[in-house]
């Protein structure tokens, strides 16, 4: 009926206004540059922005140039005053999540199981911000793990395998809250991100971060 539809529609855009952003980067090397690089430190700022609770889950991608990402983010943001960072073990399950602002994924080894998946909507339903990160087509087991978990929260975003510009690189910035103060903004060999809203593009203007659902927020 059409007083049926009418609420379906309205639950339908209210679970939309509860939606934390969900941001989506194909270069892990990001992280990197966390500490030398400005444009990078202010981007990771924003993404906490009035926040003070950081989750990063312990991850270990399986060529060893990225190893130490994941704490290089809780030792980046755990030296901020006021914020605290943890690294959560995994698999994510129910309470994994309790209390973060922001919680960061970067080149996972291990796939996000079911628990994992319902864990994370619910981060996201209550307006947590969750930043995801792959990487270039070296690491296709992380990519399909970021991608699978994608496809689970019903994210219009995508990993395309890739491997572009292999050194470090300024990468070109779109105009967004997100962006602001992230002049220099550097990256290497990454893939391409498809879907969301482009937050920083290649030298050769392929978007390989956006993020969704971004301003959706609700008090």
């Amino acid at each position: 009926s059409l007083k049926t539809l009418v609420c379906l529609s309205a639950l339908f855009a209210s679970a939309m206004a509860q939606a934390g952003p969900l941001i989506l980067s194909g270069d892990t090397n990001i992280i990197n540059r966390l500490g030398v690089t400005a444009g990078n430190n202010a981007f990771f700022d924003n993404i906490l922005g009035a926040g003070s609770s950081v989750g990063v889950l312990s991850t270990n991608p399986s060529l060893c140039c990225l190893g130490t990402a994941d704490d290089e983010v809780v030792n980046y943001y755990g030296a901020k005053a006021g914020v605290t960072a943890t690294l959560v073990n995994g698999p994510i399950g129910a309470g994994s999540l309790a209390g973060f602002d922001v919680f960061v994924i970067a080149s996972p080894e291990a796939a996000i199981g079911a628990a994992g998946v319902t864990e994370l909507s619910a981060f996201l339903a209550g307006s947590g911000t969750l930043f995801l990160l792959g990487e270039n087509a070296s690491f296709p087991a992380e990519n399909a793990n970021v991608n699978n978990l994608l496809a689970a929260l019903g994210s219009g975003m995508s990993i395309t395998e890739r491997n572009l510009n292999a050194t470090v690189n300024p990468a070109m910035i779109d105009v967004h809250p997100l962006t602001a103060g992230t002049a220099g903004f550097e990256y290497a060999a990454t893939s391409q991100v498809v879907g969301g809203t482009s937050l920083y593009r290649t030298r050769d203007q392929i978007t390989f971060v956006a993020v969704e659902n971004y301003g959706t927020r609700v008090p």
